[in-house]
């Protein structure tokens, strides 16, 4: 299972009630057209009227050329007012793949066969983000933790099938859906490799179903649980900042651009 996070307006505004959020705006800037693109049109609609409900400007299908001590530039020459920028870009496999002798692939990361093992290489696998796994269309998967826990599993199996004097097998994505969270009460899950899609809050309550059964314990199940309630019915939240001043804006509302 895929899982997303997207934050809203209203999470700023509840944390930061010392600071005038009426002056702020997000912004959300993607290269790609549409939001959540693994999802399905229905829930990349639901995800983007969300966001712009919730105060987020959506600019979508632009890159970023340049950032400068005052501004953001935009692919398409407009600017962003902005003195502190951070970025976060996505993973890229360890360079341990570049000095083994072996030719990476898309993304830094090792081609493998069908059985996850690198070619020209006996007996030497490559799982997770450390690979390109393909699926059954021959289309390389996400770099999710589904498909590196399957592979995992797999990847064992297949050692015991050949101490075993055994023939490997293929690896086989098994595909149990995706989800994505957008704000409280809000999320998209589409449910297994059909994509079932449902949205709002009975999304949002197997977004966290899924995260708890993903906890190993049992004490940490249980406390997530009291901290995800006592988040979501409590009226009193600790606070994120230790030393801010003592100014309180509570605006009433986010403003919607």
């Amino acid at each position: 299972m895929h899982v997303t996070w997207l934050i809203g307006a209203a999470t700023l505004f509840a944390q930061h009630r010392d600071v005038d959020l009426t002056k702020a705006v997000i912004t959300l800037i993607d290269m790609g057209t549409k939001v959540l693109p693994p999802f399905t049109e229905q829930s990349q609609q639901y995800a983007a009227r969300i966001l712009k409900e919730r105060g987020v400007q959506l600019r979508l299908g632009l890159s970023v050329k340049e950032v400068t001590e005052s501004d953001v530039l935009l692919s398409d020459g407009s600017r962003l007012p902005a003195k502190l920028v951070i970025w976060a870009g996505g993973l890229k496999a360890a360079p341990l793949s570049g000095s083994l002798g072996i030719k990476p692939g898309h993304g830094g990361r090792l081609d493998v066969l069908p059985d996850l093992t690198v070619a020209g290489c006996q007996g030497v696998y490559a799982l997770g983000d450390f690979a390109n796994t393909k699926g059954e269309d021959g289309k390389p998967l996400p770099q999710l933790a589904s498909v590196a826990q399957q592979a995992g599993r797999h990847c064992a199996n297949n050692i015991i099938a050949i101490t075993a004097g055994k023939e490997q097998k293929p690896f086989a994505y098994f595909d149990k859906g995706v989800m994505a969270m957008v704000g409280c009460n809000a999320a998209v899950a589409e449910i297994g490799s059909s994509h079932h899609a449902i949205t709002g809050v009975f999304a949002f309550a197997a977004w966290l179903g899924v995260h708890a059964v993903l906890l190993t314990t049992v004490r940490a199940r249980m406390e997530a649980f009291f901290e995800w309630a006592w988040d979501y019915f409590g009226s009193v939240h600790v606070n994120p900042v230790l030393d801010r001043p003592s100014v309180d804006w509570a605006p009433e509302k986010p403003r919607t651009p």
